[in-house]
């Protein structure tokens, strides 16, 4: 009995090993071992694995140990479906004793079989160590990039390419990988710097001359973009409306808001389902001097037909009667912007205030890359959905399964948006708020919720949504936070002797007729300085061209300091060098301006007619600076010459502003969501009503 039991195992282990312990080995004959190995690769590709399979077996007879031959019964084996066979005989090719350069693929099919085996742990160290043996082999490095991004370690593939383009600088596909990673993680530098490496080692396809042409846009180079676009368009014609769309981002971009639109018209016109055209074209008319005008109007009934015609609504499900004091609400928000960024700290307090046991907050995030606030922001909500890799039809899918019952749209008509989600009509309520500041023009979003100060009441006609009051503002600041105490400083006009102007706007709001009125504002205040800090200005181009418009503008240089990027912390400490900010126009600041509010610093702002524009004047309404708000540009010289002509009553003023922001409607979060509170009620109420009158008509009339 035991000999035969001894019999079966050595048969059991010749088939997982392919070595025979019961019969003698036939004689060694390398070259028979090679032809062997070569037929069965032949068989291999015909698809017969099984004769495949005794040939490779028959080789490692006559060559044992043979690291070739091993991976190849290995892969058969691995296709077969035999893991634990395939694992054993590609474990003997791989022995610390093996010298083969070839035992890489061993390595690599091995990860394979780990990863089929859902250890992906395994598969990784596998694939790393098949990395270690052949560095430059790009399928194991595609798929570590692949794992990590399936196990949601994203921030970790940018750093990992790194790492495989220092060993392998001369890998063009290391090189495009790691550009992709920069893009997505929003380093355009390093994106153009890895795609030229990539173009030097002899890359020339249409799509990496694209992506070098837009990410150059995205660095305010567009000049030294024009040749990639000129090789890009003479491969593929076709591309042509991109092209007009990525120019149209750099004029945006360079405050030249009149050479943007004509671009992305041409885009338009080329494509004309194009959506990402029509949402910057919009944005740009959105800050027009004469903007949510009829040429706005027209411009974003034309993206909605568009959107809507190419992603119809959902059917409509049936409404049913409910006490909405007694039900709780869910409510889902779909941005990009849940990481550091302008609506990040605007929305951050709010959230914090919401009645977590009425309202169910559920994020759908379509950030390009996450950071330190993305995991503040997953602690304020009860779910949260990664959606950047998923297409619209399944966002939309997702939302009208977990049955949303108001969606708010935090985007509008900027980068991220998800507005053809919103077309579809996945929720009753749909709502834009916060990150936008017009309509986005469509019949499928119900409500934007706004102020009195920012859209007048006889501004309704140019929303296509209902315009819901907030009761005090529409924008609520969160108080800084900082790792240690930022005190509000003495006004340095009282230990310079002379005023300090500043701004820490975006250049492309720093257009030329802000700096002709900044220029005058100079003008009238004698020994007065301007300073201007924004990360752009670490650009050498960007701060070249501003200079030089500020020199055609009569601005002189000698007045002005230009500072670049800076850490949170010392940002707001940088207020301490800057008497008063000079807003831009006709698109003002808003974190901005908050931001110096709590520093204690009072802003000159221009109120405009549009609910953009009128953004600065609703945010020092709030805080009581009713008489910083310039009515036209004459008066705004006037205002900034007056304010600074009394230094102890600007340091006055600036040691309570932080008291008195933080105790204003533009500082109290817990005021604002309950405001905020009543109207998700009061439109879910009122929208309820509506489907319910609207479905029983149909069913009256069907009868």
């Amino acid at each position: 009995m035991f000999d035969q039991l001894r019999l079966a195992l050595q048969r059991r282990l010749e088939r997982l090993t392919g070595q025979s312990t019961t019969h003698p080995t036939p004689a060694s004959d390398p070259a028979y071992a090679n032809d062997l190995r070569t037929k069965g690769n032949d068989l291999l590709a015909e698809g017969k694995l099984n004769e495949a399979e005794t040939c490779f077996r028959e080789a490692l007879g006559h060559k044992a140990d043979d690291t070739r031959t091993l991976v190849c019964l290995g892969y058969v084996l691995k296709e077969q479906g035999r893991l634990v066979e395939a694992r054993i005989t590609l474990k003997r090719a791989t022995h610390p004793a093996n010298t083969d350069p070839e035992v890489f693929e061993a390595l690599y099919l091995l990860g394979e079989i780990s990863e089929m085996q859902t250890d992906l742990a395994d598969a990784m160290q596998y694939f790393a160590a098949a990395l270690d043996v052949k560095p430059d082999f790009t399928r194991a490095c595609e798929d570590i990039v692949r794992i990590l991004r399936a196990q949601g370690r994203e921030s970790e593939v940018k750093g990992f390419l790194e790492n495989q383009v220092r060993a392998c600088p001369d890998n063009s596909e290391f090189r495009l990988m790691l550009a992709k990673a920069c893009s997505e993680a929003l380093d355009f530098p390093g994106t153009v710097d890895h795609l030229i490496a990539a173009v030097a080692l002899g890359v020339n396809e249409v799509s990496i001359n694209m992506m070098l042409g837009a990410a150059l846009c995205r660095l305010e180079r567009e000049e030294e973009a024009r040749p990639y676009f000129e090789l890009a368009e003479a491969a593929d014609p076709s591309l042509a409306h991109e092209i007009q769309y990525h120019r149209g981002y750099y004029y945006s971009r360079s405050a030249n808001t009149g050479a943007a639109i004509d671009c992305l018209e041409k885009c338009i016109q080329l494509r004309p389902d194009y959506l990402p055209a029509h949402s910057l074209l919009l944005f740009n008319l959105s800050h027009r001097a004469k903007a949510v005008n009829r040429s706005y109007k027209e411009a974003a009934q034309r993206f909605a037909q568009i959107v809507e015609s190419t992603h119809p609504p959902l059917p409509t499900v049936l409404a049913e009667p409910v006490d909405v004091a007694a039900k709780t609400l869910r409510v889902g928000f779909v941005a990009g912007e849940f990481r550091e960024h302008p609506v990040f700290f605007f929305l951050v307090g709010i959230l914090e205030h919401i009645d977590k046991t009425r309202f169910h907050l559920v994020a759908y995030s379509n950030n390009q890359a996450d950071d330190a606030s993305t995991e503040v922001c997953k602690t304020l909500f009860h779910e949260w959905h990664d959606t950047r890799h998923m297409s619209n039809a399944e966002v939309t899918e997702l939302v009208r399964t977990e049955r949303i019952d108001v969606l708010f749209d935090l985007c509008g008509h900027t980068g991220d948006a998800r507005l053809p989600v919103f077309a579809q009509r996945p929720a009753m309520v749909q709502v834009t708020w916060l990150g936008y500041f017009a309509s986005t023009g469509m019949t499928t979003m119900d409500y934007i919720l706004a102020d009195p100060a920012c859209v007048p009441e006889d501004s309704g006609e140019w929303f296509s949504e209902k315009v819901i009051y907030l009761p005090d503002t529409r924008l609520c600041m969160t108080i800084p936070r900082t790792s240690r105490p930022i005190p509000v400083m003495q006004a340095p006009c009282i230990r310079k002797g002379y005023v300090t102007f500043g701004s820490f706007q975006q250049s492309f709001k720093i257009n030329a007729q802000v700096l002709l009125v900044w220029a005058a504002v100079l003008k009238s205040v004698p020994q007065s300085r301007l300073r201007l800090q924004n990360k752009a200005i670490d650009i050498a181009p960007v701060a070249d061209q501003i200079r030089k418009d500020m020199e055609q503008a009569g601005i002189d240089l000698s007045r002005v300091d230009l500072l670049g990027a800076t850490g949170w912390e010392d940002y707001l400490e940088a207020h301490g060098e800057i008497d008063i900010v000079l807003d831009t126009f006709p698109y003002p600041g808003g974190t901005t301006t908050a931001f110096s509010l709590w520093m204690g610093v009072p802003t000159v702002t221009l109120a405009g007619s549009t609910m953009l524009s009128l953004q600065g004047a609703s945010m020092l309404k709030c805080v009581g600076l009713t008489d910083w708000i310039a009515q036209d540009e004459t008066d705004y010289i006037a205002v900034s010459k007056r304010f600074s002509n009394n230094a102890h009553g600007l340091d006055a003023l600036r040691q309570k502003l932080r008291s008195i922001s933080e105790n204003s409607a533009l500082f109290d979060c817990k005021r604002f969501a309950k405001n905020l509170e009543n109207a998700i009620c009061l439109m879910y109420q009122e929208k309820l009503t509506a489907t319910m009158a609207s479905q029983a008509k149909h069913h009256t009339s069907a009868l």
